[in-house]
């Protein structure tokens, strides 16, 4: 009953999966949301049955919010109503320690419901100023004449636009999840892994920071254009991967302070 009546909810989230490359890492964590349930199936087990009115009041609200967000087709509001309907569910059948003891897959799960375009227009903006911004300052200090308008990066030759890949919020929402991820299964303590959720947002601009100065340093001594095509992917890689690293480089860190603890 469940996948008929929200297939249409279902089926805008995968779509939005498939042709957004901000949470095509979805397809990924899905799985992973049903291993870390499987890995709790005997905590589950133990929970008694309770009827609980207040998971039936946040059922009854969010097939009321359902039917609301399909007349008027509000993606966000659509999918959001299919994941309050999962938490009514669970809240009805086992009482509120359900939530508790599956806090990290239900985490994951609300990351996956994709942000208001107007929402994501809104907090990109701003950060392709900065990262734009704080990169002339960098190129400025090692003697690179530039010159910038708003996210327009001109030097001699060639203008370079810090599009809204480059401003860091597709690299926040995956880093955000993946750190979830590495310290839900690598660290002990709630501080540590509130810590590394964190870091990963002011890493997520710093290495898009690196890639717009390293873009602009190829070019300007060596000529080396990397602001399409196969090249720009590859760079868009290996600066995601030194992200990783540096999350994966805090995370050690972390765990080296929970040692010591």
């Amino acid at each position: 009953m469940f996948l008929a009546a929200y297939y249409p909810a279902l089926k805008i989230l995968v779509g939005k999966w498939a042709h957004s490359a901000e949470y095509n890492h979805a397809f990924f964590i899905v799985p992973i949301i049903g291993y870390i349930i499987w890995l709790k199936r005997d905590e589950i087990k133990r929970l008694p049955l309770q009827l609980s009115s207040l998971g039936l009041l946040l059922l009854l609200g969010s097939s009321l919010l359902y039917f609301f967000s399909l007349l008027t087709q509000v993606q966000t509001i659509i999918a959001l109503s299919c994941y309050l309907t999962i938490i009514g569910s669970l809240i009805f059948l086992f009482g509120v320690r359900i939530i508790s003891l599956l806090f990290t897959p239900l985490l994951l799960l609300l990351l996956l419901i994709p942000v208001p375009d107007q929402v994501y227009t809104r907090l990109t903006f701003p950060l392709q100023l900065e990262v734009s911004k704080i990169s002339e300052m960098i190129l400025r200090a090692m003697n690179v004449s530039i010159l910038r308008e708003g996210n327009i990066m001109s030097i001699p030759g060639k203008s370079f636009e810090v599009v809204e890949a480059c401003s860091g919020l597709r690299s926040m929402i995956a880093l955000s999840t993946l750190s979830i991820l590495i310290g839900y299964f690598m660290l002990r303590r709630t501080t540590s892994r509130l810590i590394l959720l964190a870091a990963s947002i002011p890493t997520a601009i710093l290495v898009n920071i690196c890639r717009v100065t390293v873009m602009i340093l190829l070019y300007h001594f060596f000529q080396i254009d990397l602001g399409a095509g196969i090249r720009h992917t590859s760079l868009g890689i290996i600066i995601f991967g030194a992200a990783l690293g540096l999350l994966l480089l805090t995370e050690r860190i972390l765990e080296y302070w929970e040692n010591r603890k």
